[in-house]
């Protein structure tokens, strides 16, 4: 079961900038940073080798960062990285704001704890809808209070 990642407005408009000026620049206007480039980057071919990969790895991140459960495993994937965790090592889940971590386009995740010290910061759109399928193959994953008891 698929879960995409929530995406707030002003991850919207950061990625979509970035991306855009990373494309578009160096390919419609090669003259723009000659001033700021050393003699042997001011060719235009280069700029375009090195800034349109970032551009089409933040629209990566945009259109495949989400959460799938299958079988036994929760797989996060964000644009090029993805991780695997086994659902049975999953202890523990709570909501944060936590600006700094994330394989989330959102501000409002959650961290689920797993292994011994391990955890990892996600947003899925539906996140009600995600721990109860969690719970569906964990019975034994807590959760804060601020997260409806779901049984």
């Amino acid at each position: 079961m698929y879960f995409p990642s929530k995406k707030d407005w002003w991850m919207t408009i950061i990625i979509w900038l970035f991306a855009g000026l990373f494309i578009m620049l160096p390919v419609f206007f090669p003259d723009f940073g000659v001033w700021m480039t050393p003699e042997f980057l001011d060719k235009q071919w280069i700029k375009i080798m090195v800034l349109c990969p970032i551009g089409f790895v933040l629209m990566w991140i945009w259109f495949k960062t989400g959460y799938t459960i299958k079988g036994h495993s929760l797989i996060i994937q964000s644009g090029p990285i993805k991780k695997e965790i086994l659902i049975d090592e999953i202890y523990r889940i709570r909501e944060t704001k936590n600006p700094f971590t994330a394989a989330a386009l959102s501000m409002d995740k959650i961290e689920i704890y797993y292994g011994k010290y391990d955890f990892i910061t996600i947003s899925p759109e539906d996140k009600m809808a995600f721990i109860r399928q969690l719970r569906k193959r964990n019975a034994n994953i807590e959760t804060d209070a601020s997260i409806p008891s779901i049984r």
